[in-house]
């Protein structure tokens, strides 16, 4: 790994109003300029017990261009000759141009906690991810070194606290620019193991996977290891090819690969059982944008291809079973769901195009309620949300402001606006990390 320190802005503000709790909230967003929907990276952690916020501004420039060189090298192998500028005149996954294709892969997606005011975050799929240090107040940039350059990281890590370590995801860009022109091209992945403290680093899987690797989480028992690709291509068709999600055994070191959930981009192990997983279906795929568009909404147009859903797996050492599944008829998008208890009940909160949260049983998977989240701004919409430690609020981002809202009535306890958009289809995390 190289670390490079990256410059940034640390913009501090009250959060009176706010109940004092021992909790705090991280919120990755990219944030709107009077320029440019999409020039600013912008990450909020939100310290409840201080009731003092701080937001970490960064120059997505600054992200973006670092990588650029081993993009072109990991795109044009055989043709270095103007291999830089030659990104900008071809066609990526979705059909993308380039400007797409480098949101996408730029964006900030997940937060992983690694200690007392430090917070990984990282991008959807890029050369290196980002380590905020709040006590410090620094931004280091972790990228690939030389000899990993033609591999990504997927867009979440994982941290085992017992041995500090980090689990993370990388995959072949050129293996998966491949599939540019061939969808069923195969795609070489990794799942790493590294010590925080040593560097130390090994081989946990290798093998040929998937591309956009884009969950990974390990049960509290520690015997299995769940990691989702993002997925959404489809094949000559223009059938949405199924995503595919890995589960290793570690203890008996069996594999399996789930390919029944046509979106399976994110898992969540059952809070009372570590052996039932959740997956999520998003049911959607990415839609070219033209490119004033993309400028005036700083999103990518999306085609429905039907309700999301959610399904339950029981995880045995013969393999996987599918148990059940919580769907319903305007259930769309999805791009979080958790699973929790609240007041002894276990539920499964789901969220929904463009502002509803789904509310299910999660041992029958069934809807107990819908809850529709209102917004100051009537052009805004939901793009992230997490339950409270406590399972009482749901904490939630729109485009436009941010939320804590009440489980039980419905209704928002909190409103803090913001004066301009964010981009936030994303994971925000609720944490006990408050001593910053």
């Amino acid at each position: 790994m190289i670390d490079r320190e990256i410059k940034a802005r640390f913009e501090e503000f009250s959060l009176s109003g706010i109940k004092p709790q021992d909790s705090s909230v991280v919120i990755p967003t990219v944030s709107g300029t009077r320029f440019s929907r999409y020039g600013t990276h912008a990450y909020y952690f939100l310290n409840f017990k201080t009731q003092k916020a701080t937001c970490v501004k960064i120059r997505h420039r600054d992200i973006i261009f670092p990588g650029l060189k081993k993009l072109a090298k990991a795109n044009y192998k055989q043709h270095q000759f103007l291999s830089r500028p030659r990104l900008l005149f071809q066609s990526y996954h979705y059909g993308f141009n380039f400007l797409e294709q480098i949101m996408l892969m730029t964006v900030p997606h997940t937060v992983t906690e690694i200690g007392i005011g430090k917070f990984i975050i990282s991008l959807w799929s890029y050369f290196g991810y980002l380590v905020i240090d709040l006590k410090q107040k620094t931004v280091v940039y972790r990228m690939m070194d030389e000899n990993d350059e033609n591999h990504i990281f997927g867009s979440k890590q994982w941290h085992e606290a017992d041995s500090d370590s980090l689990y993370y995801m990388t995959y072949s860009l050129k293996d998966s620019l491949k599939k540019v022109s061939d969808p069923t091209e195969k795609v070489f992945s990794r799942i790493l193991k590294q010590v925080i403290l040593t560097s130390d680093m090994k081989e946990v899987w290798s093998g040929y996977f998937a591309d956009y690797m884009h969950d990974i989480l390990i049960s509290k028992n520690a015997r299995y290891l769940v990691a989702c690709e993002l997925g959404r291509f489809t094949d000559k068709n223009k059938n949405l090819i199924p995503s595919k999600a890995l589960i290793l055994d570690m203890q008996s070191k069996r594999e399996w690969i789930v390919s029944v959930v046509a979106n399976a981009a994110h898992a969540q192990f059952d809070p009372d059982d570590p052996e039932t997983v959740y997956f999520s279906n998003h049911n959607f795929q990415f839609v070219h944008t033209p490119l004033l568009d993309l400028f005036k909404k700083g999103a990518y147009s999306l085609k429905f291809l039907g309700p999301a859903s959610v399904h339950k797996f029981r995880l045995t050492p013969e393999g996987p079973k599918e148990m059940g599944a919580f769907n319903e008829p305007d259930l769309f998008r999805l791009t979080n769901f958790h699973v929790f208890k609240h007041h002894g009940q276990k539920i499964l909160a789901a969220m929904g195009a463009p502002n509803f949260i789904f509310i299910a049983d999660a041992e029958h998977m069934r809807l107990i309620k819908k809850i529709e989240v209102k917004n100051p701004y009537p052009a805004s919409y939901i793009g992230t949300f997490t339950p409270s430690l406590d399972g009482e609020k749901l904490y939630i981002q729109t485009t436009r402001a941010f939320q804590i809202l009440d489980l039980t009535s419905g209704k928002p306890d909190f409103i803090r606006n913001y004066d301009f958009n964010h981009t936030c289809s994303n994971h925000m995390m609720a944490s006990r990390n408050i001593d910053w």
